[in-house]
């Protein structure tokens, strides 16, 4: 897709959108993210008494009239979430559309984010190398596009569960992992044990093309692995296909359930479907964004 990956029309379907979080961990600069805590912003929270030291503009000489006790106005604070993006690079993304809708919707994730004033990293990775990107307010969307714009092809070799971690930075507001979710149940029960840990809220995009939900192979076909390489000779009967179809549903159902044991958020993106509905449909009805 090139350059023309995010034109400039996505985006502005995009600018009124914001990122929803009940997470506790935000950043210490100002954004336009409400806290628990309070701070200087212009809509009011709630009283309390006066302390020395506290600054007199924010005394309510009017409450002080009634009671003749001087209390201080609060504020809500108004704060920056740090948002990471991690994309996964695997052999397997490459397939049927399924890299280009990916860096779409970390593009779109970026901008929602950006927008709001927030800072946002994004991170992949190849064989030989990390690849890291952060920038903090909307004025930065343009570079944060070209950047995942020029991550061409999905071509590592490495287990994504494996990388991931070493991938994500620390004190993280919301994190989302786009990844099409084909690794081994138990691998991902090994990465999702550890990611609560480094963020409260964790949000899983698993991507799907239309190939694999419905095979339209027929005949003597030899399948390759695109990430081991090993082949295997199929005749495509109805009941073969049946019994792919089981299988990919058992494994999405178990990903599915270790997900929620481990308070993990997951949604499900089609490549059919494209980055439009899957944020401003599918990730607004999840309450993921607004």
């Amino acid at each position: 897709m090139g350059q023309n990956l995010f034109p400039d029309q996505l985006a502005k379907r995009l600018s009124p959108l914001s990122i929803v979080s009940r997470s506790r961990r935000l950043g210490h600069h100002k954004g336009t993210h409400r806290s628990r805590k309070t701070g200087s912003s212009l809509d009011f929270s709630d009283f309390r008494e006066y302390h020395p030291g506290d600054d007199l503009r924010h005394i309510d000489w009017n409450v002080y009239a009634r009671t003749e006790k001087p209390f201080i106005k609060q504020f809500l604070d108004e704060q920056e979430m740090r948002v990471h993006i991690l994309l996964d690079p695997t052999k397997s993304m490459g397939i049927e559309g399924k890299w280009d809708i990916a860096r779409q919707l970390a593009i779109a994730l970026s901008h929602i984010a950006l927008k709001s004033g927030d800072t946002v990293s994004f991170s992949t990775y190849s064989d030989d190398q990390k690849i890291f990107f952060r920038r903090k307010g909307a004025i930065h969307r343009a570079a944060m596009t070209k950047f995942i714009t020029s991550i061409e092809a999905s071509v590592s070799s490495s287990d994504f569960t494996d990388r991931a971690l070493a991938s994500i930075p620390k004190a993280m507001t919301v994190l989302f992992i786009i990844t099409d979710g084909l690794e081994a149940t138990d691998k991902w029960e090994h990465l999702f044990r550890r990611l609560p840990g480094i963020c409260g809220d964790v949000r899983l995009i698993t991507v799907h093309s239309a190939i694999e939900q419905s095979p339209e192979y027929e005949g003597d076909v030899r399948f390759v692995d695109v990430e081991s390489g090993d082949g295997v000779e199929v005749t495509m009967t109805k009941q073969a296909v049946t019994g792919y179809l089981n299988e990919k549903m058992t494994h999405e159902a178990k990903l599915a359930a270790l997900a929620g044991k481990f308070g993990i958020r997951l949604l499900r993106a089609e490549v059919k479907d494209g980055v439009m509905e899957t944020v401003t449909k599918k990730m607004r009805h999840a309450g993921w964004v607004r």
